[in-house]
Formats: structure tokens, sequence, C-alpha cells
């Protein structure tokens, strides 16, 4: 195939409703994408001229370490995306030792303010602020085991395994290391995705996904408010319903022995 060029993946977006003024997150694999000319700066440049100057690009520059952040330096592990949009001189990242965003446009400074204060991905995280923005969520060749909107959902819905860590030997206090040395508490450490993909059937009940093809990529693109609603639904029928059945999980595992006390 021919590689994808900006100009057919500004087409590619903007005809499933990304526009100027959109807010939205980008979930991503570009790999799956097939090839690109440019590769990750294309895609990158792509989106931000469809969102225009009003518009605001939000991608997770997750770093899951317990031993350390330094927000200048600390790679993402969530994709090469986020790792370029990271590395862009108008990025804004948050302050968050685990799970910080990263965001370019208006109101990336707001959306990022006090991060290390919150929940990673509950409730006034910036997944939940973008959400209340009316923010969309954007599934670039993943499915929704990486929409970690999903976890703000299970903070709506006040589960009872939220504060359970991710692996027994997680820390509760993890250093920031930038302009000032901060110990920062984890709040409702974000566990296990690997059932969430369970929440795409109630969201297609619902009508509200648009799907597409960008090169040989699948795409998802939703409101992220439709996302935790039908999260919030999904667990008031079934507690345990976005919980991996793999018994070595320790998240998974001790949350279930939460639910069953």
């Amino acid at each position: 195939m021919e590689p994808l060029t900006k100009e057919s993946l500004v087409a590619s977006f903007r005809s499933l409703g990304i526009t100027d003024g959109t807010r939205l997150v980008v979930h991503s694999a570009l790999r799956n994408l097939g090839p690109v000319e440019g590769g990750a700066e294309t895609v990158l440049d792509a989106l931000l001229s469809c969102i225009g100057s009003e518009g605001l690009l939000v991608m997770p520059t997750f770093t899951y370490q317990n031993d350390g952040f330094h927000p200048a330096i600390s790679p993402s592990k969530t994709g090469i995306l986020s790792e370029m949009l990271r590395k862009r001189p108008e990025a804004v990242r948050s302050l968050h030792p685990t799970h910080s965003i990263t965001a370019v446009g208006e109101g990336a400074v707001a959306l990022c303010n006090e991060h290390y204060l919150k929940p990673g991905l509950g409730i006034e995280s910036p997944l939940d602020l973008l959400a209340k923005m009316g923010g969309g969520i954007l599934l670039l060749g993943v499915g929704h085991t990486s929409n970690s909107t999903v976890h703000v959902g299970e903070a709506y819905a006040k589960m009872p395994y939220l504060d359970i860590p991710f692996r027994p030997s997680d820390s509760r206090h993890i250093p920031i290391i930038g302009s000032v040395h901060m110990e920062v508490e984890l709040i409702d450490p974000p566990g296990c995705s690997r059932a969430f993909g369970v929440i795409e059937a109630l969201l297609r009940k619902r009508g509200v996904i648009q799907d597409g093809l960008i090169g040989k990529a699948l795409v998802q693109w939703l409101p992220g408010e439709e996302v935790i609603s039908a999260t919030t639904e999904l667990l008031r029928l079934d507690e345990a319903a976005l919980l991996c059945n793999d018994p070595i999980c320790y998240r998974c595992s001790k949350s279930r022995e939460r639910l069953w006390q």
C-alpha cells in the first residue's frame, strides 16, 4: 500500500468528526497503521491540523514506575506517538509519577494542573476533566483494553477495589523530581485493563462508536462521557465485569477477594 500522508490522515480524521476545536485523547499503536510518510510526527501534525488552535490533543505518557519520575526526561511507555508528543516544545506534561498525560493546545496547562494531588485515572483526573469538556476518545489501531477512560468509570462506580495496588511491591509514595523534589502518595492506583474489551458491546448497543479504517488500522471514535457512563452501568450489573481471569494477576485476584468479602 502507498504510505499515508499528512493530507490523507487529515481527511480520515475529519471524516470521523475530528475538526476545529475538538478535544480528544488518543490511544494508539503506530505500527498498526502501516507505512506513514514521515512516521509519528506526520500523524501528530495531522491531528493538530485537524483540531486547530482552539483544540486540545491529549495522550497518555504513563511510566508505571515506582522509583522516581523525572517529568522532563522519563519516557512514555504508552507508544511512540505519545513519546513524540511529549518531546514537542509546546507540550505540557502533567506531574503524576505513574500515569502522567501530555497535552498540546488550548487549556493544556489547566488540564494538567496539580495532577499529582489527584488519582492518576480517577475522578477529577485529566481524562475525567477532558470527558466533562465534551472530549472524545480516538482508539487508533488499538481496542478498549487501551481505553484508560474506563478506569475513570470504575471510580465513578465507587468500586471497592480501587485502593489495591497493581503489584504487591508497589510503593504508596513515589518521588517527583523536577524543580523541587516531592514525595507523592498514589491515590487509587489504576489496575489491570486486560478485561476492558467487554465494554465495547455496551457502547455499540448505545450507538456511540464511529468506526473507521486508516491505513491498515481499525479506528474507533467515541465520546469520553459515554465511556464513563457505560462503565458505571456495566459495573452496576456485574461488579467483577472488568477483572481479568488470570490467576497470577495480583490486582484482579485481590479485587475479587474484596468483592466476595
